[in-house]
């Protein structure tokens, strides 16, 4: 069983390309986003009401919060192919996550990392805000914290790339290509 780490700033494509291979082949997409906004519309939850407001901020949710969701997931998934969307999201966390696919006996096969021109990106960010409904309108969805998202990334998502690259798993796709011709090379990638 396969499990891919799937890397790339915001708007880059991560979502999209994960519910391709969820589609295409049943990957079990564990995307920290998901995750996170799920809590978030739970009302009840005190959880919930913290993440959303650093969500709001355009701030990275502790890393505490985001691993006790994952572990959660990848114990239950354990046995199928995985693709992680937005997760991990610093070294700290792509650290744990080795550790903890190790105590389970797993490891990454993959990191791919669609990479991006960071103008372009704003562009596709605010269109897909204009584009969308109040229904489909993510919380996080606004210039402002897109650009202190993009901001985080660098500092904080970045040297992600670097360390995967040090253990030999990272592959880079150009995610300016079309959404199809990306789908393509990841096929490629994962075969």
């Amino acid at each position: 069983m396969k499990k891919v780490v799937l890397l790339g700033p915001p708007g880059s494509g991560k979502g999209t390309q994960s519910k391709f291979l969820v589609e295409k082949f049943g990957f079990i997409q564990i995307s920290t986003g998901d995750l996170l906004r799920d809590q978030v519309q739970q009302k009840d939850s005190s959880m919930g009401k913290e993440i959303s407001e650093i969500m709001n901020n355009g701030e990275l949710v502790p890393d505490e919060i985001v691993i006790k969701l994952i572990i959660g997931k990848i114990t239950i998934f354990k046995e199928k192919n995985i693709i992680f969307d937005g997760f991990p999201r610093n070294i700290n966390q792509a650290k744990v996550l080795d550790e903890s696919l190790e105590k389970i006996s797993v490891s990454l096969d993959k990191a791919i990392f669609i990479n991006v021109d960071y103008e372009i990106l704003k562009e596709r960010i605010i269109s897909r805000i204009n584009e969308s409904g109040d229904d489909n309108k993510r919380s996080d969805d606004n210039v402002q914290t897109l650009v202190k998202r993009i901001d985080v990334y660098k500092k904080n998502t970045l040297p992600i790339v670097e360390y995967y690259k040090e253990k030999g798993i990272l592959s880079e796709i150009n995610g300016m290509l079309k959404i199809e011709e990306v789908s393509q090379q990841i096929l490629k990638i994962i075969s």
